[in-house]
């Protein structure tokens, strides 16, 4: 029997947005033989640079979704852990890449933004600093894809 925020999540990736994304190849449902929930993984689509994969992956930590917000990191499938900072995706410096993708807060194991439970928990002001991005229980998975995929998509991300 499912969890409650088990439920909603795989309700959420039934929904049209999240399909939607899928068939765009913006993202999807990454390998989750060694994960367990409320650890999911998913991958995202990333914009083509030189010598730089496609997509990354991403592991994150669904528990009480939707009621609190995931938090997670990129992923390396291949070894069941945290992609090796050499192969993270990089930013222009001082970009708003650079600072949600940082690998120098937390030892990288969260991302940097207001939709991440580590950072929303130790910053308490941004909430008032960014209402757009405060998570709620409206907020889906796919606000979290979109997001980070806009990144991986702009001027801004170099390759790793």
């Amino acid at each position: 029997m499912l969890k409650p925020d088990q439920r909603q999540f795989e309700a959420d990736l039934q929904s049209a947005a999240f399909r939607n994304g899928v068939l765009k190849g913006c993202w999807g449902i990454g390998s989750t033989a060694d994960l367990a929930w409320p650890k999911v993984a998913l991958w995202i689509a990333a914009a083509a640079r030189s010598e730089a994969p496609g997509r990354f992956h991403l592991m994150l930590d669904c528990d009480g979704y939707r009621g609190v917000p995931p938090t997670g990191t990129f992923w390396d499938p291949a070894t069941g852990t945290m992609l090796a900072e050499d192969k993270r995706p990089r930013g222009k410096p001082n970009s708003r890449f650079s600072k949600v993708f940082r690998t120098n807060w937390e030892g990288g194991r969260a991302f940097y933004h207001p939709y991440d439970r580590v950072a929303a928990q130790s910053h308490p002001a941004w909430p008032g600093a960014q209402p757009h991005l405060v998570w709620h229980r409206n907020r889906t998975i796919v606000d979290c894809l979109e997001e980070y995929h806009a990144l991986l998509r702009s001027e801004d991300y170099l390759g790793i």
